[in-house]
């Protein structure tokens, strides 16, 4: 009996930091944006994603740690980002097998993928009442990062630990980010008014 070969996702190469979406670019470290890609382009594979980030794998570290990565919020906004993104380039692929469906011979494919159709577009019957409810909860990952920075220098964390944990180029964008945030707490409020004589 022969065994079905497992072939591994090919992911392609990761843009520049700057053509990445804004949630991505947040993240922490440059390995952690790489978690991100490979897990995105990999078919959902968390370990594969951490050795390929440059995690460690000793005794199966990379599993791990993919796993870890995968309950940050901040992780899974930018994962959110990037889906979304990269769905939209699959659009004409989408209309392209709709078109094919819609011209079927087989009848049954070809009613679902009309009815599909008009749904979609608004012009299906309707036949029951639509309730939506949105929101959303906006969360500034660049101010928690600034803010776990500040914390780490202040227990005298070494600048080695703080590069590992933010990157070399996020490392620097969080330390001028807390430098512009601690010299605005600096300067003393100024109160302008007038002095009325009694």
């Amino acid at each position: 009996m022969r065994r079905a070969r497992i072939t591994r996702a090919v992911v392609p190469l990761m843009p520049p930091l700057t053509e990445l979406p804004e949630a991505v670019q947040a993240l922490r470290s440059e390995k952690e944006r790489a978690f991100v890609w490979h897990y995105m382009w990999n078919g959902g594979n968390g370990a594969q994603a951490a050795r390929d980030a440059g995690y460690s794998d000793v005794k199966g570290g990379a599993k791990v740690r993919g796993f870890e990565v995968l309950l940050r919020d901040d992780v899974l906004e930018a994962l959110r980002a990037l889906g979304t993104r990269y769905l939209y380039s699959l659009q004409p692929l989408a209309l392209i097998k709709l078109r094919e469906h819609l011209v079927s011979d087989n009848e049954k494919i070809s009613q679902k993928a009309v009815d599909m159709t008009l749904s979609r577009t608004g012009l299906s019957e309707r036949t029951a009442v639509d309730v939506n409810v949105h929101g959303s909860v906006q969360v500034n990952h660049v101010d928690a990062a600034v803010e776990d920075l500040r914390r780490l220098k202040a227990l005298g964390v070494p600048h080695e630990k703080l590069v590992e944990t933010f990157g070399f180029s996020g490392l620097s964008r969080y330390e001028k980010l807390l430098a512009a945030s601690e010299a605005a707490k600096a300067v003393p409020a100024i109160i302008e008014g007038e002095v009325s004589s009694p």
